[in-house]
């Protein structure tokens, strides 16, 4: 195993409960396979969360928003409840209200992409004056990269955080998708009331298993799929 599995196996242990043993990881190749391992070992059924998940949101958006409980239902697009100009305030009272964690409103894409870009031109000068600065060679290179990295990290990190102002696109596009999202970004949250013998049903399962690998794994949610291969397509290794 490498670290990348050893930390997924981890953070799949402590969320559900569960023990995954090394002789099980073997026959690991894809998603679904990872997903029927960790179906085997929970007890499968009907659960609550997603539907307490998604009446805290409701409730919320009542509150904060002054909508009727008939105007927010799963399919409710949240781009028509949630218009730009009010959009960080009302995502940021949303998680006040509710108490939960809230996935990050995203900037748009032409500025994502002149972030990138700013960043690799500061990355690539920087790097010349390293190079005709102190004139490495041999293993000197090593720190150097190592350097080089963090520096990009910063410049990117630092640029998202003073921009932060032009974050405004939703990450979902309704009301049940972004119920989803809670509960997977707060998953613990939603199980701590629950007995030792938990429920889960196999959705929030699969939910889960997404979620944690995107996470950790820095892999859009829409890449990972039941027939994605572990090594081939996610580079989980």
């Amino acid at each position: 195993m490498g670290l990348d599995t050893v930390e997924l196996v981890m953070r799949i242990e402590e969320e559900f409960s569960i023990e995954i043993l090394d002789a099980e990881l073997s026959s690991i190749k894809t998603v679904d396979d990872l997903y029927r391992l960790v179906i085997s070992k929970l007890h499968v059924g009907s659960s609550t969360r997603i539907s307490n998940a998604f009446y805290r949101l409701r409730r919320a958006m009542m509150a904060c928003l002054g909508l009727p409980r008939s105007a927010i239902r799963p399919a409710t697009k949240l781009a028509v409840i949630l218009p730009k100009p009010t959009r960080i305030a009302a995502w940021r009272s949303l998680a006040e209200i509710t108490g939960l964690r809230f996935p990050k409103l995203l900037h748009p894409r032409w500025v994502r992409d002149t972030i990138r870009v700013l960043t690799g031109a500061v990355t690539i000068a920087f790097l010349a004056w390293m190079i005709e600065w102190s004139r490495p060679w041999g293993l000197l290179w090593l720190p150097l990269i190592a350097l080089t990295g963090v520096v990009a990290v910063a410049v990117l990190n630092g640029l998202y955080a003073m921009t932060r102002w032009l974050a405004r696109e939703l990450p979902v596009r309704r009301v049940g998708e972004l119920a989803e999202s809670l509960l997977s970004l707060n998953f613990s949250e939603f199980s701590a009331d629950v007995t030792e013998n938990q429920v889960f049903s196999a959705q929030e399962v699969w939910l889960q298993i997404v979620h944690i690998i995107s996470d950790q794994m820095s892999i859009d949610r829409q890449e990972i799929a039941p027939d994605s291969r572990m090594v081939e397509d996610l580079g989980i290794e």
